[in-house]
């Protein structure tokens, strides 16, 4: 059993580092890989064939080809709909995807109110279960950030072939030692770790300010 786990991380760091942008016929792959991220004319980002503020929840269960996990989450009095798919395949790369969801606050509450079960998070949340005509209804709503986290490990050698040389490199203000490699013309926040998984973070390039100002002003203390 070692072997085989063995073999198959050295087969999902051959695919980050060899794996052609090219089919056979010389097309170009639409966005199947988290490095692919394209800025489109009005200025909304798309990777792995959604886009930003625009795609559907059901139109990404047609894309991953799964379907997902959706819970209402409180964090510091504040409220938002997530939508999990765990280790999900694309383009031969396996990674869990959690897409926040555009929503109003009428709705943020209503799922609130009617949700029958709520628990503590590992971090402290709380975290408010759908039924099922819930979940059905999210379904209908857009997709506004998404957070993947690889199945691999990646290296900073890996992150700078793939991703590119970032703009900026801020310290983790946490215990574990890494970095946030940012891109902000692509919207993208990549976190990096010496140990654990890497988390990327994808929003709008027009809010990546308001993503990063917590990390700056960490930076400045």
């Amino acid at each position: 059993m070692k072997h085989i786990f063995i073999i198959g991380v050295v087969v999902a760091l051959a695919l980050f580092f060899l794996v052609n942008k090219k089919t056979d016929n010389d097309n170009e792959i639409v966005e199947k890989y988290p490095w692919q991220v394209t800025v489109l004319p009005g200025g909304h980002s798309r990777v792995f064939g959604v886009v930003l503020d625009e795609t559907f929840l059901k139109e990404v269960d047609g894309i991953l080809k799964s379907r997902p996990t959706i819970a209402l989450f409180e964090s510091e009095g504040k409220l938002a709909l997530e939508a999990y798919y765990k280790n999900a395949s694309l383009g031969g790369l396996t990674g869990s995807f959690i897409f926040t969801l555009n929503t109003t606050d009428e709705q943020l509450n209503t799922i609130k109110k009617e949700s029958s079960k709520k628990k503590r998070t590992e971090n402290n949340n709380i975290r408010y279960d759908l039924d099922k005509i819930a979940s059905d209804n999210a379904k209908e709503l857009t997709v506004k950030n998404l957070i993947y986290v690889p199945a691999v490990q990646l290296d900073e050698e890996m992150i700078v072939k793939r991703f590119g040389k970032p703009s900026q490199k801020i310290k983790l203000k946490t215990k574990e030692v890494g970095w946030h490699y940012l891109y902000p013309e692509k919207g993208l926040d990549l976190i990096y770790k010496e140990e654990g998984k890497e988390v990327l973070q994808y929003v709008q390039p027009k809010n990546f300010n308001a993503l990063i100002e917590p990390l700056r002003s960490h930076e400045s203390q």
